[in-house]
């Protein structure tokens, strides 16, 4: 397995760019830490890249990509959520990946953190991480929010379920939530099979939570004929948003769906390290219409 791993310009950002033989990924230092770019080695990037800025809450920029979010128990979506975003990063290169680090919130004190690893051709481990930094204990969650673009054709999948006799799990629909976003109940793009939740975007906000033990979602562009597919694990008892761990986020016109993946809320000692691991990988399209039972590489 060939890597090659190197420092380059990402539209006037510092950034590091991994390829393999399969996979093309870029990460931007100048602003995040934040993924930019992640798609087929000589194809088009999936990720949804908002330059130059287009979307913002304040001082905060949505830029795209991917992102890690830091969410407070019973407060999913709080202040520090988006904070040290947009700010310098310091780097590490390995042989087979990088490790960057972000600043230090500074009435939170904690640090958010990606390290990248290549595990083969066309699979990748994330590492989305927060530090408490502090003397002080802080306890929270991570939210890992990837950021993607879809096309016309395009259509995401979280499967459902789990192996064994006793299989139930949790749906959550957000209704309204903040800065006046609301999101209609009965969404002709939310569909449900036996053994998958599958969504094609539509003209409107749509968002759905999840309680899914695969832990898995995964968007597939028919045309390319290919699929991006995100794994974390799931801990059963674990204080989960609403009980959820994975969730889809997809704005206005179809300017972006964001595939979700959330840990759950910890208590976080001075010092230590929380973090949500993921794996991504290009396989080949998934119709997941058509998925019968757990999924299987």
């Amino acid at each position: 397995m060939a890597v090659q791993i190197k420092k380059i310009q990402f539209d006037g950002l510092e950034a590091v760019e991994i390829v393999t033989s399969k996979v093309r990924l870029i990460a931007v230092t100048s602003m995040g830490p934040r993924i930019a770019h992640f798609g087929p080695r000589n194809g088009n990037n999936l990720l949804f890249w908002d330059y130059p800025r287009k979307f913002h809450r304040g001082d905060w920029h949505l830029m795209g990509g991917h992102r890690i979010w830091a969410m407070r128990p019973d407060a999913d979506e709080a202040e520090e959520t988006y904070s040290g975003d947009n700010h310098p990063c310091t780097v590490k290169i390995t042989a087979r990946g990088v490790d960057i680090q972000g600043t230090i919130d500074p009435a939170f004190k904690t640090r958010k953190s990606i390290g990248i690893k290549v595990l083969s051709d066309d699979t990748l481990r994330i590492e989305n991480r927060i530090t408490n930094v502090s003397e002080m204990l802080w306890s929270g969650g991570i939210w890992s929010l990837t950021c993607t673009l879809p096309t016309a054709r395009t259509n995401y999948g979280i499967p459902l379920g789990r192996e064994g006799e006793w299989d139930i799990f949790v749906i959550g629909y957000p209704k309204r939530w903040g800065g006046g976003q609301f999101a209609p109940i009965n969404d002709k793009g939310v569909r449900m099979t036996e053994n998958c939740m599958t969504f094609a975007p539509q003209n409107h906000v749509s968002k759905r939570m999840v309680q899914a033990p695969q832990g898995i979602i995964g968007m597939t562009e028919p045309k390319d004929k290919l699929s991006f597919i995100k794994k974390t694990p799931f801990y059963d008892g674990a204080a989960y948003p609403m009980g959820c761990n994975i969730a889809f986020y997809a704005g206005k016109n179809k300017f972006m769906v964001e595939m979700e993946a959330m840990g759950p809320s910890q208590t976080v000692l001075p010092g230590a390290t929380i973090s949500l691991e993921e794996t991504w990988t290009l396989r080949g399209a998934v119709d997941w219409g058509k998925l019968q039972g757990v999924y299987k590489d």
